[in-house]
């Protein structure tokens, strides 16, 4: 996610550009914190490494001094395809064009005052159109090229407090990891994968939805499960987990969410559609008990042996925010979304771009599915869309999230937001050195560090600091609670 969220970021850039005189930028200005000097570059500099190389501008010839390192990042980043919006008005746009207003700004006395304030106009959809039908690559060089005026700041210095502000979130993290102690490594039997040989299957329901079969050969003697993917994925990304539950005995099905997955984001970089629309909040559940459905009313093919009630839905990213409505979580209106309007929050992190989007689909209407035992939410963004709607949840919830993720954060969208968590049914594993994509697990893969923890969740085992799901060679997790 976070790569396609600084493509987002920088696509956005569009959005200002306005119905000005077609004079294109020339100088773009790294502006650092406390006043330092601002670093220059030619845009004509940032064409090649070549060329900046040869350039003689503050940043060309700090390129030199570090022997190109900022030539090969610059060149990724500058030459990194940007979905062309077609939808303006989408809120996950919107959301990234509050943010990239405070980082990016014409020069004050580079442009009249009334120029300047036009840079900030929306109605720039004439030129996006414009730039779509051109056929040429959209990135962010060439939006640079569009831009009015003679020159650009990007303001390192109004991104430093946001690069503060995870870092703390992080700091919080790990002074409470150095409060506890690991959880002991799990038996051989719980990491290897089981005696049961597994069959893969894919096959689309009724209503079109896709479906994923992973299943053990012979009798099931696990509950049935449900997994589902995050933002831009797909079933292929957790195959591991699902070959390591069939293969102890669990029917796994993995819908995908068409909506939301990476054959949308891939239209979406085309120019072809725009970003995950907020009514995708409310069809991911709905797909899920369409699943649920079909299961109950025997109309998965291969799947007739399996359990139907007491199934358990594991879900990664946005796939745990959809975890977490099926448990019952509300999406309530709560003061904390008018923080949607900026970025001084402190609790803001990257996952607010979604989740921000999200709200205008909330409903108060619960989505709990009794035909569910257990969930399972890893890397969930739940903090601002459920914050006055956990207390609410109905069915066991495992949070498992890591301590080095960037995307959602381990300390505003697990630590905290558990906190809110009704009973003592539910329980937070904390992963050390987990991020957003270490944690789930492909197939070919062993089934990641997750493993021992999600078959003892499966089980119906007791979830304690005395747990014995470690990978002894992997990653170390620990119990919160």
């Amino acid at each position: 996610m976070v790569p396609l969220l600084v493509r987002l970021l920088a696509a956005s850039a569009l959005l200002l550009v306005a119905s000005m005189p077609a004079r294109s930028v020339e100088w773009i200005y790294l502006q650092g914190p406390l006043g330092l000097q601002r670093l220059s570059v030619r845009l004509s500099e940032l064409a090649s490494p070549e060329a900046l190389w040869e350039g003689d501008s503050d940043l060309a010839q700090l390129n030199r001094a570090t022997d190109g390192r900022y030539a090969r990042a610059l060149e990724t980043l500058l030459s990194s395809p940007l979905p062309l919006q077609q939808e303006l008005d989408n809120p996950m746009v919107q959301q990234l064009e509050l943010l990239l207003k405070s980082l990016l700004q014409p020069r004050s006395n580079s442009l009249p005052e009334a120029a300047a304030a036009a840079t900030t106009t929306t109605s720039s959809l004439p030129v996006l159109r414009r730039l779509a039908s051109s056929g040429v690559p959209i990135t962010l060089m060439s939006v640079l090229q569009a831009m009015p005026g003679n020159e650009r700041t990007i303001r390192l210095d109004q991104a430093l407090p946001l690069l503060r502000r995870m870092s703390a979130q992080h700091d919080e993290v790990d002074q409470l990891l150095a409060t506890l102690q690991a959880m002991p490594s799990a038996n051989q039997e719980s990491l290897s994968s089981g005696s049961l040989k597994v069959q893969r299957r894919t096959f689309q329901l009724a209503s079109g939805l896709e479906v994923t079969l992973v299943r053990p050969l012979g009798v099931p003697r696990l509950p049935t499960v449900v997994i589902s993917h995050g933002l831009w994925d797909a079933p292929e990304s957790f195959l591991g987990w699902a070959d390591h539950l069939a293969s102890h005995g669990a029917v796994v099905l993995l819908p995908r969410h068409r909506g939301s997955d990476i054959d949308q984001q891939a239209a979406m970089l085309a120019g072809l559609v725009p970003p995950p629309e907020p009514q995708e909040f409310l069809r991911r559940p709905r797909e899920i008990k369409l699943v649920l459905d079909a299961l109950e009313a025997r109309d998965l093919p291969g799947v007739a042996d399996a359990p139907v009630r007491d199934v358990v839905l594991i879900g990664h990213s946005w796939g745990a925010t959809t975890a977490l409505q099926l448990a019952g979580a509300r999406s309530l209106p709560a003061p904390i979304w008018r923080a949607c309007e900026g970025l001084e929050d402190s609790s803001r992190n990257p996952s607010w771009v979604l989740q921000c989007s999200l709200i205008q689909a909330a409903t108060d209407q619960s989505l709990l599915d009794e035909r569910l035992s257990r969930v399972v939410a890893v890397s969930p963004p739940q903090a601002l869309v459920f914050a006055a709607g956990l207390q609410d949840l109905s069915i066991p919830v495992l949070v498992v999230s890591g301590s080095r993720d960037l995307v959602v954060p381990a300390q505003p969208e697990a630590v905290a937001p558990f906190r809110a968590y009704p009973g003592d049914r539910h329980r937070l594993v904390l992963v050390q050195d987990g991020t957003h994509f270490n944690l789930p697990s492909p197939a070919g893969a062993d089934g990641g560090p997750l493993r021992a923890l999600l078959l003892d969740w499966l089980e119906e085992q007791p979830i304690s600091a005395a747990s014995a799901v470690s990978d002894p060679s992997g990653l170390r997790l620990f119990s919160v609670r």
